[in-house]
Protein backbone atom coordinates (compact mmCIF):
# COMPACT_ATOMS: atom_id res chain seq x y z
CA UNK A 1 0.00 0.00 0.00
CA UNK A 2 1.43 3.31 -0.88
CA UNK A 3 1.39 6.47 1.20
CA UNK A 4 -1.60 7.96 -0.66
CA UNK A 5 -3.51 4.63 -0.18
CA UNK A 6 -2.45 4.49 3.36
CA UNK A 7 -3.62 7.95 4.06
CA UNK A 8 -6.48 7.96 2.09
CA UNK A 9 -7.47 4.80 3.95
CA UNK A 10 -6.62 6.22 7.31
CA UNK A 11 -9.16 9.32 6.55
CA UNK A 12 -12.06 7.01 6.08
CA UNK A 13 -11.65 5.14 9.43
CA UNK A 14 -10.14 8.11 11.61
CA UNK A 15 -12.11 11.42 11.49
CA UNK A 16 -10.42 13.99 13.48
CA UNK A 17 -12.08 17.06 15.46
CA UNK A 18 -10.77 19.83 13.38
CA UNK A 19 -10.88 23.49 15.26
CA UNK A 20 -10.68 26.66 13.29
CA UNK A 21 -9.62 30.08 14.78
CA UNK A 22 -9.55 33.06 12.67
CA UNK A 23 -8.66 36.19 13.58
CA UNK A 24 -9.86 39.54 11.87
CA UNK A 25 -7.62 42.05 10.23
CA UNK A 26 -4.09 40.21 11.58
CA UNK A 27 -0.80 41.68 9.39
CA UNK A 28 1.36 38.62 9.87
CA UNK A 29 4.00 41.35 11.72
CA UNK A 30 1.93 40.62 14.71
CA UNK A 31 3.46 37.42 14.99
CA UNK A 32 7.56 36.04 15.99
CA UNK A 33 7.18 33.36 13.95
CA UNK A 34 6.53 35.14 10.64
CA UNK A 35 9.70 37.48 11.49
CA UNK A 36 9.04 40.18 13.79
CA UNK A 37 11.40 39.61 16.73
CA UNK A 38 9.56 41.89 19.02
CA UNK A 39 6.05 40.39 18.48
CA UNK A 40 4.21 39.46 21.10
CA UNK A 41 2.67 35.98 20.16
CA UNK A 42 4.15 33.13 22.47
CA UNK A 43 1.14 31.00 21.56
CA UNK A 44 0.89 30.70 18.14
CA UNK A 45 4.52 30.75 17.85
CA UNK A 46 4.07 27.55 19.93
CA UNK A 47 1.25 25.97 17.53
CA UNK A 48 3.55 27.23 14.26
CA UNK A 49 6.47 24.63 16.14
CA UNK A 50 4.10 22.46 16.65
CA UNK A 51 2.66 22.58 13.35
CA UNK A 52 3.34 23.58 9.93
CA UNK A 53 3.32 27.62 9.02
CA UNK A 54 2.23 28.76 5.50
CA UNK A 55 4.84 31.31 4.89
CA UNK A 56 3.13 32.78 1.97
CA UNK A 57 -0.91 32.20 2.79
CA UNK A 58 -2.57 34.94 1.44
CA UNK A 59 -6.32 35.65 1.57
CA UNK A 60 -8.61 34.74 -1.49
CA UNK A 61 -9.95 38.88 -1.18
CA UNK A 62 -8.72 41.38 0.91
CA UNK A 63 -11.52 42.45 2.42
CA UNK A 64 -13.85 41.01 4.98
CA UNK A 65 -17.04 39.44 3.51
CA UNK A 66 -15.45 38.30 0.15
CA UNK A 67 -12.65 36.28 1.95
CA UNK A 68 -14.94 35.05 4.29
CA UNK A 69 -17.35 33.89 1.54
CA UNK A 70 -14.60 32.44 0.14
CA UNK A 71 -13.82 30.47 3.39
CA UNK A 72 -17.56 29.07 3.41
CA UNK A 73 -17.94 28.24 -0.24
CA UNK A 74 -14.33 26.98 -1.50
CA UNK A 75 -15.09 29.18 -4.15
CA UNK A 76 -13.26 32.77 -5.63
CA UNK A 77 -15.39 35.43 -5.76
CA UNK A 78 -16.59 36.31 -8.64
CA UNK A 79 -17.96 32.45 -8.55
CA UNK A 80 -20.05 32.77 -5.35
CA UNK A 81 -20.87 36.63 -6.33
CA UNK A 82 -19.69 38.43 -3.10
CA UNK A 83 -17.13 40.97 -4.59
CA UNK A 84 -17.13 43.45 -1.99
CA UNK A 85 -18.98 44.07 1.54
CA UNK A 86 -22.36 45.12 1.39
CA UNK A 87 -23.21 42.31 -1.72
CA UNK A 88 -24.53 38.80 -1.58
CA UNK A 89 -23.43 35.43 -2.33
CA UNK A 90 -25.18 32.82 -4.25
CA UNK A 91 -27.58 31.24 -2.34
CA UNK A 92 -27.41 27.62 -4.04
CA UNK A 93 -24.28 27.04 -3.79
CA UNK A 94 -22.29 23.59 -1.93
CA UNK A 95 -20.83 24.93 1.62
CA UNK A 96 -18.72 22.96 3.57
CA UNK A 97 -20.24 22.28 6.80
CA UNK A 98 -22.84 20.75 5.02
CA UNK A 99 -20.25 17.85 3.70
CA UNK A 100 -18.99 17.98 7.27
CA UNK A 101 -22.62 16.95 8.79
CA UNK A 102 -23.36 13.96 6.30
CA UNK A 103 -19.49 12.48 7.33
CA UNK A 104 -21.37 12.82 10.94
CA UNK A 105 -19.86 15.96 12.47
CA UNK A 106 -21.21 18.05 15.04
CA UNK A 107 -20.83 21.65 13.77
CA UNK A 108 -20.09 25.06 15.86
CA UNK A 109 -20.44 28.06 14.75
CA UNK A 110 -19.06 30.60 17.71
CA UNK A 111 -18.37 34.09 16.60
CA UNK A 112 -18.30 36.46 13.53
CA UNK A 113 -19.72 34.99 10.43
CA UNK A 114 -19.97 37.97 8.05
CA UNK A 115 -20.78 35.82 5.48
CA UNK A 116 -24.44 35.99 4.61
CA UNK A 117 -26.94 33.25 6.13
CA UNK A 118 -25.62 30.65 8.05
CA UNK A 119 -25.78 27.42 6.71
CA UNK A 120 -28.49 25.43 8.59
CA UNK A 121 -25.60 22.68 8.96
CA UNK A 122 -24.11 23.81 11.71
CA UNK A 123 -25.71 22.46 15.19
CA UNK A 124 -25.00 25.32 17.64
CA UNK A 125 -24.62 29.25 16.42
CA UNK A 126 -23.84 32.04 18.87
CA UNK A 127 -22.97 34.24 15.66
CA UNK A 128 -22.01 37.54 17.34
CA UNK A 129 -19.98 41.35 16.60
CA UNK A 130 -20.03 43.47 19.29
CA UNK A 131 -22.29 46.00 18.52
CA UNK A 132 -23.48 48.55 21.25
CA UNK A 133 -26.43 48.89 19.63
CA UNK A 134 -27.56 45.13 19.27
CA UNK A 135 -29.21 44.54 22.57
CA UNK A 136 -30.57 41.31 21.05
CA UNK A 137 -26.54 40.26 20.84
CA UNK A 138 -25.76 37.60 23.22
CA UNK A 139 -22.42 39.19 24.27
CA UNK A 140 -23.69 42.75 24.79
CA UNK A 141 -26.33 40.89 27.08
CA UNK A 142 -23.61 39.05 28.60
CA UNK A 143 -21.59 42.34 29.19
CA UNK A 144 -24.85 43.93 30.10
CA UNK A 145 -25.43 41.08 33.35
CA UNK A 146 -21.79 42.71 34.72
CA UNK A 147 -22.45 45.97 34.48
CA UNK A 148 -20.20 46.78 31.12
CA UNK A 149 -21.32 47.93 27.46
CA UNK A 150 -18.81 47.04 24.21
CA UNK A 151 -16.53 49.97 24.47
CA UNK A 152 -15.76 52.17 21.14
CA UNK A 153 -12.53 53.79 21.67
CA UNK A 154 -9.76 53.58 24.32
CA UNK A 155 -9.22 53.06 27.06
CA UNK A 156 -11.41 50.07 27.16
CA UNK A 157 -12.08 49.46 31.08
CA UNK A 158 -13.44 45.32 30.59
CA UNK A 159 -11.20 43.14 32.07
CA UNK A 160 -9.90 40.58 29.98
CA UNK A 161 -11.83 37.86 30.90
CA UNK A 162 -14.98 39.44 30.26
CA UNK A 163 -14.19 40.71 26.84
CA UNK A 164 -15.20 39.48 23.47
CA UNK A 165 -13.04 36.84 22.29
CA UNK A 166 -12.46 35.34 25.77
CA UNK A 167 -16.29 35.23 25.99
CA UNK A 168 -16.04 33.21 22.60
CA UNK A 169 -13.16 31.18 23.84
CA UNK A 170 -15.64 30.56 27.14
CA UNK A 171 -18.30 29.34 24.93
CA UNK A 172 -16.15 27.33 22.73
CA UNK A 173 -14.80 25.19 25.34
CA UNK A 174 -17.92 24.62 26.83
CA UNK A 175 -19.86 23.78 23.27
CA UNK A 176 -17.10 21.53 22.49
CA UNK A 177 -17.07 19.60 26.20
CA UNK A 178 -20.73 18.99 25.29
CA UNK A 179 -19.82 17.64 21.71
CA UNK A 180 -17.51 15.31 22.93
CA UNK A 181 -19.45 14.34 26.22
CA UNK A 182 -22.59 13.51 24.56
CA UNK A 183 -20.48 11.10 21.53
CA UNK A 184 -22.32 12.67 18.82
CA UNK A 185 -19.08 12.17 16.24
CA UNK A 186 -16.21 14.77 16.00
CA UNK A 187 -16.80 17.78 16.16
CA UNK A 188 -16.00 21.21 13.94
CA UNK A 189 -15.50 24.52 15.64
CA UNK A 190 -15.33 27.51 14.03
CA UNK A 191 -13.90 30.01 17.29
CA UNK A 192 -14.03 33.71 14.44
CA UNK A 193 -12.66 36.06 16.48
CA UNK A 194 -13.61 40.18 15.60
CA UNK A 195 -10.23 41.33 17.05
CA UNK A 196 -7.37 43.37 16.10
CA UNK A 197 -10.43 44.35 13.73
CA UNK A 198 -11.32 47.95 15.32
CA UNK A 199 -12.30 49.74 16.98
CA UNK A 200 -8.33 49.07 18.78
CA UNK A 201 -9.80 48.43 22.36
CA UNK A 202 -7.81 45.41 23.99
CA UNK A 203 -8.56 44.99 26.84
CA UNK A 204 -7.00 47.24 30.21
CA UNK A 205 -4.50 44.42 30.88
CA UNK A 206 -3.54 44.10 27.21
CA UNK A 207 -4.14 48.14 26.47
CA UNK A 208 -0.62 48.70 27.58
CA UNK A 209 1.26 45.54 26.13
CA UNK A 210 3.58 47.55 23.36
CA UNK A 211 4.47 50.32 25.36
CA UNK A 212 8.21 49.70 25.52
CA UNK A 213 8.21 47.44 22.19
CA UNK A 214 9.51 48.76 19.14
CA UNK A 215 6.92 48.97 16.26
CA UNK A 216 7.59 47.87 12.72
CA UNK A 217 8.81 50.62 10.68
CA UNK A 218 5.93 52.56 8.71
CA UNK A 219 6.82 51.45 4.77
CA UNK A 220 5.78 54.85 3.00
CA UNK A 221 7.36 56.83 0.74
CA UNK A 222 6.22 60.70 0.37
CA UNK A 223 3.89 61.09 -2.59
CA UNK A 224 3.12 57.31 -2.78
CA UNK A 225 -1.15 57.74 -3.26
CA UNK A 226 -0.84 59.71 -6.26
CA UNK A 227 0.45 56.53 -8.38
CA UNK A 228 -2.16 54.28 -6.87
CA UNK A 229 -4.35 53.28 -9.96
CA UNK A 230 -7.70 54.86 -10.22
CA UNK A 231 -9.69 51.50 -9.31
CA UNK A 232 -7.57 51.41 -6.10
CA UNK A 233 -7.89 55.53 -5.46
CA UNK A 234 -11.59 55.25 -5.44
CA UNK A 235 -12.12 52.33 -3.73
CA UNK A 236 -9.62 53.88 -1.15
CA UNK A 237 -11.63 57.19 -1.06
CA UNK A 238 -8.88 59.56 -2.61
CA UNK A 239 -10.06 59.74 -6.11
CA UNK A 240 -9.58 63.59 -6.47
CA UNK A 241 -7.85 64.25 -3.18
CA UNK A 242 -4.48 62.41 -3.99
CA UNK A 243 -2.38 65.32 -3.27
CA UNK A 244 -4.25 66.40 -0.72
CA UNK A 245 -3.79 63.19 1.10
CA UNK A 246 0.18 63.15 0.83
CA UNK A 247 0.73 66.03 2.06
CA UNK A 248 -1.03 64.82 4.96
CA UNK A 249 0.88 61.53 4.88
CA UNK A 250 4.25 63.65 4.53
CA UNK A 251 4.23 63.63 7.96
CA UNK A 252 4.51 60.19 8.82
CA UNK A 253 7.88 60.19 8.00
CA UNK A 254 8.32 62.99 11.03
CA UNK A 255 8.91 60.49 14.12
CA UNK A 256 8.18 63.95 16.31
CA UNK A 257 5.05 64.76 14.27
CA UNK A 258 1.42 64.78 15.52
CA UNK A 259 0.40 62.94 12.72
CA UNK A 260 3.32 60.12 13.31
CA UNK A 261 2.83 60.26 17.33
CA UNK A 262 -1.48 59.84 16.56
CA UNK A 263 -0.55 56.84 14.17
CA UNK A 264 2.13 55.35 16.20
CA UNK A 265 -0.38 55.45 18.92
CA UNK A 266 -3.08 53.54 17.19
CA UNK A 267 -0.56 51.01 15.69
CA UNK A 268 0.56 50.04 19.69
CA UNK A 269 -2.78 49.25 20.29
CA UNK A 270 -3.37 47.32 17.49
CA UNK A 271 -0.29 45.43 18.01
CA UNK A 272 -1.61 45.10 21.99
CA UNK A 273 -5.21 43.82 20.60
CA UNK A 274 -3.60 41.10 18.82
CA UNK A 275 -1.50 39.87 21.73
CA UNK A 276 -4.35 39.86 23.59
CA UNK A 277 -5.86 37.37 20.78
CA UNK A 278 -2.77 35.42 21.26
CA UNK A 279 -3.43 34.56 24.68
CA UNK A 280 -6.89 33.63 23.75
CA UNK A 281 -5.57 31.04 21.04
CA UNK A 282 -3.16 29.55 23.79
CA UNK A 283 -6.38 29.24 26.41
CA UNK A 284 -8.01 27.02 23.30
CA UNK A 285 -4.45 25.28 22.55
CA UNK A 286 -4.20 24.43 26.58
CA UNK A 287 -7.95 23.50 27.04
CA UNK A 288 -7.58 20.33 24.25
CA UNK A 289 -4.24 19.34 25.97
CA UNK A 290 -6.27 19.20 29.43
CA UNK A 291 -9.32 17.38 28.04
CA UNK A 292 -7.40 14.65 25.73
CA UNK A 293 -8.00 15.84 22.67
CA UNK A 294 -4.91 17.41 20.86
CA UNK A 295 -3.62 14.75 19.60
CA UNK A 296 -7.09 13.89 17.47
CA UNK A 297 -7.99 17.28 16.88
CA UNK A 298 -6.57 19.14 13.59
CA UNK A 299 -5.95 22.84 14.61
CA UNK A 300 -6.36 25.58 12.13
CA UNK A 301 -4.87 29.30 12.91
CA UNK A 302 -5.66 32.35 10.06
CA UNK A 303 -7.02 35.72 9.56
CA UNK A 304 -9.04 36.82 6.62
CA UNK A 305 -6.72 39.69 5.53
CA UNK A 306 -4.25 42.16 6.90
CA UNK A 307 -4.76 45.60 7.47
CA UNK A 308 -1.79 48.12 5.73
CA UNK A 309 -2.01 50.60 9.10
CA UNK A 310 -0.53 53.35 7.46
CA UNK A 311 1.46 50.95 5.49
CA UNK A 312 2.52 53.26 2.13
CA UNK A 313 0.07 55.85 3.24
CA UNK A 314 -3.11 53.61 3.30
CA UNK A 315 -4.79 52.74 6.90
CA UNK A 316 -7.05 50.44 5.33
CA UNK A 317 -6.92 46.84 3.43
CA UNK A 318 -8.96 46.52 -0.09
CA UNK A 319 -5.56 46.59 -1.62
CA UNK A 320 -2.72 43.53 -3.03
CA UNK A 321 0.59 45.18 -0.80
CA UNK A 322 1.55 42.29 1.14
CA UNK A 323 0.62 43.44 4.46
CA UNK A 324 -3.00 43.11 3.35
CA UNK A 325 -3.23 40.31 0.80
CA UNK A 326 -0.89 37.77 2.84
CA UNK A 327 -2.07 35.91 5.83
CA UNK A 328 -1.09 34.34 8.86
CA UNK A 329 -1.89 30.25 8.05
CA UNK A 330 -0.69 27.51 10.43
CA UNK A 331 -1.77 23.61 10.77
CA UNK A 332 -1.35 21.66 13.69
CA UNK A 333 -2.02 17.94 14.76
CA UNK A 334 0.67 16.61 16.66
CA UNK A 335 1.56 13.14 15.55
CA UNK A 336 -0.40 13.26 11.99
CA UNK A 337 1.18 16.49 10.87
CA UNK A 338 4.76 17.44 10.66
CA UNK A 339 6.17 19.67 13.57
CA UNK A 340 8.45 22.67 13.42
CA UNK A 341 7.80 22.66 9.25
CA UNK A 342 7.49 25.61 7.22
CA UNK A 343 5.36 25.47 3.63
CA UNK A 344 5.29 28.33 1.32
CA UNK A 345 1.60 29.16 -0.87
CA UNK A 346 -1.96 28.50 0.22
CA UNK A 347 -4.98 30.54 -0.01
CA UNK A 348 -8.16 30.65 1.72
CA UNK A 349 -9.74 28.55 -0.78
CA UNK A 350 -7.82 25.52 0.33
CA UNK A 351 -8.40 26.05 3.75
CA UNK A 352 -12.28 24.64 2.79
CA UNK A 353 -11.15 22.14 0.59
CA UNK A 354 -8.64 20.64 3.14
CA UNK A 355 -10.50 20.77 6.09
CA UNK A 356 -12.76 18.40 4.18
CA UNK A 357 -10.14 16.57 3.45
CA UNK A 358 -9.22 15.83 7.00
CA UNK A 359 -12.94 14.68 7.34
CA UNK A 360 -12.99 12.18 4.46
CA UNK A 361 -14.81 13.52 2.05
CA UNK A 362 -14.13 16.26 -0.64
CA UNK A 363 -16.41 18.86 -3.34
CA UNK A 364 -15.45 18.78 -7.07
CA UNK A 365 -16.18 22.03 -7.86
CA UNK A 366 -14.45 23.96 -5.33
CA UNK A 367 -11.50 25.82 -6.49
CA UNK A 368 -9.18 24.62 -3.51
CA UNK A 369 -6.35 22.46 -3.10
CA UNK A 370 -6.07 19.72 -0.65
CA UNK A 371 -3.55 20.52 2.00
CA UNK A 372 -3.64 18.06 4.51
CA UNK A 373 -3.20 15.17 2.38
CA UNK A 374 0.25 16.63 1.33
CA UNK A 375 1.58 17.31 4.61
CA UNK A 376 0.96 13.36 5.64
CA UNK A 377 3.08 12.76 3.01
CA UNK A 378 5.71 15.11 3.90
CA UNK A 379 5.20 16.89 0.63
CA UNK A 380 5.53 20.41 -0.89
CA UNK A 381 2.63 22.59 -1.09
CA UNK A 382 0.00 21.92 -4.53
CA UNK A 383 -0.24 25.53 -4.72
CA UNK A 384 1.97 27.41 -6.57
CA UNK A 385 1.24 30.89 -6.43
CA UNK A 386 -1.10 33.12 -4.84
CA UNK A 387 -4.32 34.06 -6.94
CA UNK A 388 -6.91 36.74 -5.51
CA UNK A 389 -9.48 39.16 -6.59
CA UNK A 390 -11.07 42.61 -5.41
CA UNK A 391 -14.03 44.01 -6.55
CA UNK A 392 -13.44 44.45 -10.56
CA UNK A 393 -9.11 43.62 -10.61
CA UNK A 394 -7.08 40.37 -9.45
CA UNK A 395 -3.71 39.56 -8.72
CA UNK A 396 -1.30 36.90 -8.89
CA UNK A 397 1.55 36.81 -6.39
CA UNK A 398 4.71 33.84 -7.97
CA UNK A 399 7.67 33.16 -5.61
CA UNK A 400 9.37 35.83 -7.89
CA UNK A 401 6.93 38.28 -8.49
CA UNK A 402 3.43 40.33 -7.73
CA UNK A 403 1.14 41.81 -10.38
CA UNK A 404 -2.21 43.35 -9.69
CA UNK A 405 -4.73 43.98 -12.69
CA UNK A 406 -7.56 46.48 -13.20
CA UNK A 407 -9.84 45.37 -15.51
CA UNK A 408 -11.61 48.70 -16.52
CA UNK A 409 -8.79 50.65 -16.66
CA UNK A 410 -6.85 48.23 -18.06
CA UNK A 411 -3.87 49.33 -15.34
CA UNK A 412 -1.45 46.95 -13.73
CA UNK A 413 1.47 46.86 -10.75
CA UNK A 414 4.51 44.85 -10.86
CA UNK A 415 6.80 44.20 -8.31
CA UNK A 416 10.06 41.94 -7.85
CA UNK A 417 9.17 40.22 -4.06
CA UNK A 418 12.70 39.19 -3.79
CA UNK A 419 14.22 42.32 -4.56
CA UNK A 420 11.67 45.08 -3.10
CA UNK A 421 9.96 43.37 -0.74
CA UNK A 422 8.62 46.86 0.42
CA UNK A 423 6.93 46.76 -2.51
CA UNK A 424 8.20 50.68 -3.73
CA UNK A 425 9.26 49.99 -7.02
CA UNK A 426 6.26 49.40 -9.91
CA UNK A 427 7.90 47.79 -13.03
CA UNK A 428 4.43 47.51 -14.86
CA UNK A 429 5.77 50.58 -17.12
CA UNK A 430 9.53 49.40 -17.16
CA UNK A 431 10.34 48.03 -20.92
CA UNK A 432 12.71 46.08 -18.92
CA UNK A 433 10.22 43.83 -17.53
CA UNK A 434 8.08 43.99 -20.22
CA UNK A 435 8.17 40.26 -21.16
CA UNK A 436 7.06 38.90 -17.32
CA UNK A 437 4.80 41.59 -17.05
CA UNK A 438 3.16 40.48 -20.57
CA UNK A 439 3.50 36.74 -19.43
CA UNK A 440 1.87 37.80 -15.89
CA UNK A 441 -1.15 39.60 -17.61
CA UNK A 442 -1.96 36.75 -19.79
CA UNK A 443 -1.46 34.12 -17.21
CA UNK A 444 -3.92 36.14 -14.75
CA UNK A 445 -6.67 37.10 -17.44
CA UNK A 446 -6.67 33.61 -18.30
CA UNK A 447 -7.19 32.06 -14.95
CA UNK A 448 -9.94 34.77 -14.20
CA UNK A 449 -11.92 33.60 -17.78
CA UNK A 450 -11.26 30.19 -17.08
CA UNK A 451 -12.89 29.87 -13.43
CA UNK A 452 -16.39 29.57 -13.44
CA UNK A 453 -19.24 27.98 -11.35
CA UNK A 454 -18.81 24.79 -12.19
CA UNK A 455 -21.76 23.04 -9.69
CA UNK A 456 -23.99 25.10 -11.84
CA UNK A 457 -22.43 23.85 -14.79
CA UNK A 458 -22.43 20.09 -14.20
CA UNK A 459 -25.74 20.52 -12.81
CA UNK A 460 -27.24 21.86 -15.68
CA UNK A 461 -25.28 19.36 -18.17
CA UNK A 462 -27.77 17.50 -20.04
CA UNK A 463 -29.37 16.55 -23.39
CA UNK A 464 -28.74 19.18 -26.60
CA UNK A 465 -27.87 18.03 -30.24
CA UNK A 466 -24.91 16.30 -31.32
CA UNK A 467 -22.58 19.40 -30.26
CA UNK A 468 -23.74 19.43 -26.70
CA UNK A 469 -23.71 15.74 -26.56
CA UNK A 470 -20.00 15.61 -27.78
CA UNK A 471 -18.91 17.89 -25.28
CA UNK A 472 -20.89 16.30 -21.96
CA UNK A 473 -17.73 14.43 -20.82
CA UNK A 474 -15.66 17.17 -20.78
CA UNK A 475 -17.78 19.51 -18.98
CA UNK A 476 -18.74 16.55 -16.22
CA UNK A 477 -14.64 16.02 -15.86
CA UNK A 478 -13.87 19.03 -15.01
CA UNK A 479 -12.62 19.94 -11.42
CA UNK A 480 -12.53 23.21 -9.38
CA UNK A 481 -8.26 22.72 -9.16
CA UNK A 482 -8.07 22.64 -12.86
CA UNK A 483 -7.99 26.28 -13.46
CA UNK A 484 -6.15 27.16 -10.11
CA UNK A 485 -3.41 24.04 -11.90
CA UNK A 486 -3.03 25.93 -15.11
CA UNK A 487 -1.84 28.88 -12.87
CA UNK A 488 0.55 26.76 -11.19
CA UNK A 489 2.05 25.48 -14.11
CA UNK A 490 2.53 29.00 -15.68
CA UNK A 491 3.78 30.73 -12.09
CA UNK A 492 6.40 28.38 -12.06
CA UNK A 493 7.22 28.61 -16.13
CA UNK A 494 7.58 32.69 -15.39
CA UNK A 495 9.34 32.22 -12.13
CA UNK A 496 12.48 30.30 -14.04
CA UNK A 497 12.52 32.95 -16.75
CA UNK A 498 15.47 35.12 -16.78
CA UNK A 499 14.63 38.58 -17.05
CA UNK A 500 15.56 40.44 -20.44
CA UNK A 501 17.06 43.51 -19.91
CA UNK A 502 17.04 46.42 -22.86
CA UNK A 503 20.45 46.71 -24.14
Amino acid sequence: MNKQTEAASYRNIHRPNILLISTDTQRCDTLRCMGNPNAVSPNIDRLAAEGVMFTQAHTSSPVCMPARCSLLTGLHTPIHGCIENGTKRYADLPVFPDYLKEQGYTNLMIGKTHFGPIPDSFDFVCSSVPNPRNHNDPYIQHLAKHGYSQPVAAPNPIPKELYFESFLVDTAMDEITKATSDGNGPFFAFVSMNAPHSPYVPPKEWANAYDDIPLPQINYTDGELEHVPVHLKRMLGILGEEQQASVRLSELLDEQSETRCAADAVRRLYYSFAAYCDEQVGRLIDFLDSSGLRDNTLVIFTTDHGHELFDHGVNDKHNYYDSSWRIPFIMSMPGTLPQGEVRDFAIWNDITTTILAAAGTKCDTMQGFDLYTPLIEGLPSPRRCAVATLYKSAAVATARWKLEYYFEESEGRLYDRLNDPKEQKDLFKDSDYSEIRTELVEALLSWRSDIADLNHLIKGTGGGGPVAKRIRPHSLSMAGTDTEQRLNEKAQHIDLREVRKVM
